[in-house]
């Protein structure tokens, strides 16, 4: 398992994106971006129109038509092609998040919530703040250029008087990046904890209830939602800060160029005249506005820095079962710690064929640890698992716990997993599980709820073994199977295991001493300090 680093970041977006999309962006923001060069110059040209000269007011009107609609149709192709650029980013973003926490080391004990939480909240919360406002800072850049270019081409020194104030409205933005980044980080954490109060508060709903502290929890949760809420608002309120602030510089950087050209046409200097300086206010304006929409924009990008710096785990590893030769499973002075802390070492083990083996000892001394060892999804600290001739690979065991994985759609789907297997190698593993019989008609389009909901605990776990069989698997790991069954289940389960011609490990608290006698099963007890 790998992970690497990845900014959402400009160079990232521009990787992801077609170049066709964003040459198509970059051409409908600048000609989306004419509607403040319009308005500045027909106001302007108005003064100066002879008003006379029929022919010469009528083109002046198709002109100034043909550009308002150049103008309004780019800037709905925009929105368009905007929107779509949006899509392809946000699939880009959620897969990875989504394939990342799939390929998370103990996988085990990963937890969903945190899934759906990134591929959810998190990503939409990027596509709100940092990939829409991106879009539109590239228009409101364009804005800026080309009404700044019409300001200083109408009067060079008031339109240079106006652009250089303008750049007032970036100080606040830049004297507040950090303190917004940190609000940033401070509502994710209290946010991130409220969701796993929630979800602790509801996973133990019946404990709580039964010790009658359900008050207690909900102050609990009430406090981490009063921290939350209240440090979004203070995300909130520094924002709207720098926003006001922003504003007010923006005021001046209006009011003190307009002055200044009145004086200008009073004393008669620089060639300005009144309709100099309405082209120039109605104009420049623009510009302040793209300077804002520039500044709420960098704002808004600045608060998701921290959440766009992600760590993406990748599958370099092969879980498809090559070849092996003789079928064998060693255990070779195999050790595993947890942090500071060692679980157990010395873990020898030699299995052939079909052998079968029941491991039993104290709660807490890390027998499921150790089938997640055996079965490839944890890598032991010291020593090492070989399957046959080679190191033990995910694909060469089938693993059977206690709650078995199922999903809504039809038992054939959860057979197959969506691969292509035969109906008629299908019926077989079914019948020798002993389920053909038992799910009506036609068993393989028998429906299957969500998580198996509507099935029984034994079915749930011969529907498992049954995959297991259809992939011709050698190697079968079982974790507590007979836990939640009862008795005349459990038997079941077990003699029909015991009666597969297959390599089975299996982690146990109660035994059925019957059949360990009529089958032989050799039992084996691990301590830390490893199995006897």
């Amino acid at each position: 398992m790998n992970e690497k680093k990845i900014q959402i970041n400009l160079r990232w977006v521009l990787s992801v994106l077609p170049v066709r999309f964003t040459i198509a962006i970059i051409v409908l923001s600048i000609t989306s971006s004419f509607e403040g060069v319009i308005n500045g110059y027909v106001m302007g040209q108005m003064t100066n129109i002879a008003f006379n000269n029929f022919a010469g007011v009528g083109t002046f009107v198709l002109l100034v038509l043909a550009a308002y609609l150049i103008t309004y149709v780019s800037a709905y192709l925009f929105l368009l092609t905007n929107q779509k650029a949006i899509q392809i980013l946000n699939q880009k973003l959620k897969f990875a998040f989504f394939a990342s926490s799939f390929y998370q080391e103990n996988q085990a004990d990963s937890n969903s919530s945190d899934v759906i939480n990134n591929v959810t909240n998190v990503s939409n919360q990027i596509q709100r703040q940092y990939f829409q406002p991106l879009f539109y800072l590239i228009q409101a850049i364009m804005t800026v250029i080309s009404t700044t270019f019409v300001v200083l081409e109408t009067n060079l020194l008031l339109g240079m008087i106006y652009v250089l104030l303008s750049a007032l409205s970036m100080i606040p933005n830049q004297l507040g990046k950090k303190q917004m980044n940190q609000k940033t980080d401070n509502w994710s954490q209290s946010n991130s904890s409220l969701v796993t109060i929630m979800k602790d508060i509801f996973e133990g709903k019946n404990e709580i209830r039964k010790f009658d502290v359900k008050n207690l929890f909900f102050k609990k949760f009430s406090n981490s939602l009063n921290t939350e809420e209240e440090n979004y608002f203070q995300l909130n309120k520094v924002q709207f800060t720098v926003q006001f602030c922003a504003w007010v510089c923006a005021v001046l950087a209006n009011v003190i160029p307009m002055g200044i050209g009145l004086l200008m046409v009073v004393n008669h200097f620089g060639g300005v005249e009144i309709g100099t300086i309405l082209t120039l206010t109605l104009t420049a304006d623009h510009v302040l506005g793209g300077v804002r929409e520039i500044v709420g924009y960098q704002t808004q990008i600045s608060s998701t820095k921290s959440i766009r710096d992600i760590g993406i785990e990748e599958d370099k590893n092969s879980v498809q079962a090559s070849e092996v030769g003789e079928n064998s499973l060693t255990l070779k002075d195999v050790a595993f710690d947890r942090g500071d802390k060692e679980i157990f070492q010395n873990v020898n083990l030699q299995l052939k064929n079909s052998d079968k083996v029941i491991i039993n000892g104290d709660s807490g001394v890390g027998k499921s640890t150790l089938l997640n060892i055996i079965s490839g999804q944890l890598k032991p600290t010291k020593g090492k698992v070989e399957f046959g001739n080679r190191s033990i690979s995910l694909g060469d065991s089938i693993l059977v716990s206690q709650k078995s994985w199922l999903f809504a759609g039809n038992v054939a789907d959860n057979l197959s997993l969506y691969e292509n297997f035969a109906d008629e190698e299908m019926e077989e593993v079914l019948k020798k599980v002993h389920l053909w019989d038992e799910l009506g008609d036609k068993p393989l389009q028998f429906k299957i709820e969500s998580e198996g909901s509507n099935l029984s605990g034994g079915q749930a776990q011969r529907l498992t073994i049954a995959r297991g069989l259809l992939r011709h698997k050698r190697l079968f790991l079982l974790d507590e199977i007979t836990s939640s069954l009862d008795k005349e289940n459990s038997h079941a389960i077990r003699k029909l295991i015991y009666t597969l011609p297959i390599m089975t490990v299996e982690v146990a608290h109660n035994i059925d001493a019957e059949l360990v006698k009529q089958y032989g099963i050799e039992i084996r007890k691990l301590t830390k300090n490893g199995l006897s």
